[in-house]
């Protein structure tokens, strides 16, 4: 070393120009003793940067045979709230407010917002942000807690429940990151949002701040790049192997488990051509796109499912459903889910609850519940004992959601009583 005007100097090994010592970095040896690295600090900088560039540098991998797609959910109308009559205006031609099924009166918008009933009217909440500028709501969820169902206050974030009610999320488990197009987080807009796991997110979040792209096209290329699936991806996972549809998601799962039993069930139920022969009523029946992921519908079951034993049922939150998923379906008790057989196949042409007593001539009407027949009398015309039966139906129903009503999630309760029986059912 050489000293120059008072002040020790080096000469670096990178770019051999003598600089100040304060411009190398002091480190400590094997044993203790501090000495400066050969190369200084602009040059290690350098040196860091390109390599870190070269690290992250996007290099997509070709004819991958998994592709996965943005999809968004198909929305039933029975979930869409009409606000032409109330003092709300939407803030897009496309913006519509849907029912969130497991929380007490409130519609989620494809923008972020939340409509809520309470004191007799619909008003438009505020919602509040978090230190980190993500917009947040505090409403009622339905959860099943020390044995009864029962409303919990419970804070949802703006992003992920719109992901969770519009996107269709192929990896629910791992995905739990959302990228707001443009980095923007005020903004909601369901198609400006992509679910993303930590990686995949880490890697756009880091293209963005230096490109400032964020294309879709973009996101896509790295959603499908198989360097940034988790840890318990493998493209073998992703073979729909049951019915042709349904896929694991994941390597680590249980065949023989109950959950993956009843998710083999239900799309056998859907797909199953012989099954459909002896069982037509499941015909035209479907599984939702993120539930043919075994892995996204254990997510929901785990969540979901109290600890009795219960049936899986699509029917009763809406009349006439074929769809299976997790807006559409409840967990309920065996019991209940006999309530809504309406033995079409038996009755013929005649209305739901009808038959026709041949050995009287006239038209019985007739309920049942659990295997027993439960007969409501008789009468000269079949819209007579329809009439009939729809009456006490309709009560039966409210009065087993009554009975029952700490068994049932709050969804099912008041799918319950506000079941209306029809005579084309």
């Amino acid at each position: 070393m050489t000293v120059e005007k008072n002040n020790e100097t080096k000469i670096c090994k990178k770019c051999g120009r003598e600089l100040p010592l304060s411009k190398f970095r002091l480190v400590q040896g094997k044993y203790y003793n501090p000495y400066y690295l050969g190369q200084c600090k602009e040059c290690e900088y350098l040196y860091q940067r390109g390599y870190l560039e070269e690290k992250n540098k996007i290099e997509y991998v070709d004819n991958l045979e998994h592709l996965v797609e943005i999809q968004y959910k198909n929305i039933i109308p029975e979930r869409i709230l009409d606000i032409d009559s109330l003092d709300i205006l939407p803030i897009g031609t496309d913006e519509i407010f849907v029912k969130l099924m497991d929380y007490k009166d409130a519609w989620l918008s494809n923008y972020g917002r939340i409509i809520k009933y309470s004191g007799s009217r619909y008003h438009l909440m505020q919602g509040s942000c978090d230190a980190n500028g993500t917009l947040r709501y505090t409403l009622s969820k339905s959860v099943y807690i020390d044995g009864e169902w029962k409303y919990k206050i419970d804070v949802v974030y703006a992003q992920k429940v719109v992901v969770e009610e519009f996107i269709v999320n192929p990896d629910k488990a791992n995905n739990i990151y959302v990228w707001h197009s443009g980095a923007d987080k005020e903004d909601n807009y369901y198609r400006n949002l992509y679910p993303l796991n930590k990686e995949q997110y880490r890697i756009v979040k880091n293209h963005f701040n230096k490109t400032g792209d964020d294309s879709e096209q973009f996101i896509l290329n790295v959603i499908n790049d198989i360097r940034f699936k988790p840890d318990n991806w493998s493209s073998r996972c992703m073979i729909p192997t049951v019915t042709g549809v349904g896929y694991w998601g994941r390597d680590d799962v249980d065949c023989k488990s109950e959950s993956y039993l009843r998710w083999s069930d239900m799309l056998q139920r859907c797909y199953n051509k012989k099954l459909h022969e002896r069982s037509p009523q499941y015909i035209g029946c479907e599984v939702c796109q993120e539930w043919k992921n075994y892995s996204n519908f254990k997510l929901w079951w785990d969540k979901h499912k109290p600890n009795y034993k219960v049936d899986l049922d699509k029917d009763i939150l809406f009349k006439g459903n074929k769809v299976y998923s997790p807006e559409t379906c409840a967990f309920v008790p065996h019991e209940i889910n006999t309530l809504f057989v309406n033995g079409k196949a038996c009755r013929g042409e005649l209305p739901v609850g009808v038959y026709y007593d041949t050995e009287k001539g006239k038209y019985r009407a007739n309920m049942a519940f659990m295997g027993r027949s439960i007969k409501l009398g008789t009468f000269d015309t079949a819209d007579e004992a329809f009439a009939r039966y729809k009456e006490d139906k309709e009560d039966f129903v409210k009065d087993i959601a009554e009975q029952y009503r700490k068994q049932i999630p709050q969804k099912v309760y008041k799918a319950m009583l506000n079941w209306k029986v029809e005579i084309t059912d």
